[in-house]
């Protein structure tokens, strides 16, 4: 068996050939390995914001269930392990190592994309560890993601807002159409309501054509929301449940689940409670406590996530002055980002994480109006950036932008999430 580290370089140097943006490579590659994916039941999860979240609340809640779960997500914030979860923990490296050295020759064939590869070796893994309901996060758009060979018991989109518009076109329609490509005859549809009628409309056209039902939920659906020490209460359907992540978007999060769980059949009322309570996803709103300092530590990587970031932390953490480094990937809408926290922000340091993808720290800068960057200042690497924020006097330090930035400052702080829970 080849080293590790050699083979991620591998599977990673696949990134060169670029996104494939349709599905007859993986189909083809699954059909090769026995389509392992059809082995378990599944959810299938697709948005713009949000799906992270709401993926892992419905994995919580079905291994509270008794059910042997896996998760697929993507990016990784720290260890390529953390896409395949496996009754809530990370799979070990021999793990995949194995299912990677038995699927290669077809990944090599067939010349499969990053995404692809890891996508097959999901299918594979979850299967191989007697995975009972698996959860799968879409990597890119809907209909022609990868995981969208599927044949899901339950669909879930959750907000749908203008993003990669390189592949999913220029138009918050166009976007909503990929998404709403994981759409499949006769499987129940869980949508979070959009504040674009058209898009509601055209989601209720789609389900009906294909003959699925679709249940439409809103942050509305749920009641008596107030915050607490140990995260966001809330009433749905006249009973009570405790969220442990904070923000408006998470209890639209959570309602989201509750639907597509109520859709599955997961209905008894202290297995869900328990489930939810007991979720756990690093780099949603991730808070810690480190020398003295509150780290808040938020992936979120375009204009509305942004938005949501800050709302919660003036919630949060009311007047306390907040000090942001961003990095950001060199496709999104920094400038948007940036117009939602720089109001806010008691200084910003803007910050390059350690992939081609991400934007300069000075395009970064330049998009901040001069009279403002005065509070603006910059570091080199997302490590350097990290050190200058903690020896600055807020006492409140929020690491966002995008995954890699995140993943990058856990390291600097020597924090392994999925061991901080």
């Amino acid at each position: 068996m080849k080293n590790a580290d050699s083979i991620k370089d591998h599977l990673f140097s696949l990134n060169s050939r670029g996104i494939k943006y349709d599905l007859d490579r993986i189909r083809r590659a699954a059909e090769l390995c026995g389509n392992p994916q059809n082995a378990y039941a599944s959810f299938h999860i697709a948005g713009t914001n949000g799906k992270g979240s709401v993926c892992s609340y419905i994995e919580s809640v079905v291994r509270t269930a008794g059910f042997r779960t896996g998760l697929y997500t993507s990016p990784h914030i720290i260890d390529f392990e953390e896409r395949f979860i496996i009754n809530g923990k990370p799979v070990t490296e021999n793990d995949w190592l194995s299912v990677y050295n038995d699927q290669r020759a077809i990944i090599d064939k067939l010349e499969l994309s990053f995404f692809e590869a890891a996508t097959l070796m999901a299918f594979e893994l979850f299967k191989r560890n007697k995975v009972e309901w698996a959860i799968f996060e879409t990597g890119l758009g809907g209909r022609l993601d990868a995981t969208n060979i599927i044949r899901p018991q339950v669909s879930v989109i959750t907000g749908i807002a203008m993003d990669h518009t390189d592949y999913l076109g220029s138009t918050l329609m166009d976007v909503a159409r990929e998404k709403l490509g994981i759409v499949k005859r006769e499987i129940p549809l869980v949508f979070a309501k959009n504040r674009d009628h058209a898009i509601n409309t055209l989601a209720a056209n789609i389900c009906s054509e294909m003959q699925s039902a679709i249940t439409v939920c809103s942050f509305d659906d749920a009641r008596n929301v107030r915050e607490s020490a140990d995260g966001t209460i809330i009433t749905w359907n006249n009973k009570q449940y405790l969220i442990p992540l904070y923000g408006r978007h998470q209890v639209k999060n959570a309602v989201t689940a509750l639907n597509a769980l109520e859709r599955a059949g997961f209905t008894d009322y202290e297995t869900v409670r328990r489930g939810l309570q007991c979720m756990f996803i690093p780099g949603r709103f991730h808070v810690l406590e480190f020398k003295r300092k509150k780290l808040v530590f938020d992936v979120g990587h375009n204009p509305d996530a942004a938005s949501v970031v800050v709302d919660t932390l003036k919630r949060r953490f009311a007047d306390i002055p907040v000090v942001f480094v961003i990095g950001v990937m060199k496709d999104k809408d920094y400038s948007g980002m940036i117009a939602q926290v720089l109001p806010y922000a008691a200084h910003i340091i803007f910050t390059k994480p350690d992939i081609g993808r991400a934007a300069e720290w000075i395009d970064l800068l330049n998009a901040v109006p001069e009279v403002d960057r005065c509070r603006c200042s910059v570091g080199d690497t997302v490590r350097n950036a990290f050190i200058t924020a903690c020896e600055r006097k807020e006492s409140v330090i929020c690491i966002t932008g995008s995954f890699y930035t995140v993943g990058e400052a856990y390291s600097a702080a020597g924090i392994k999430p999925f061991e901080s829970q």
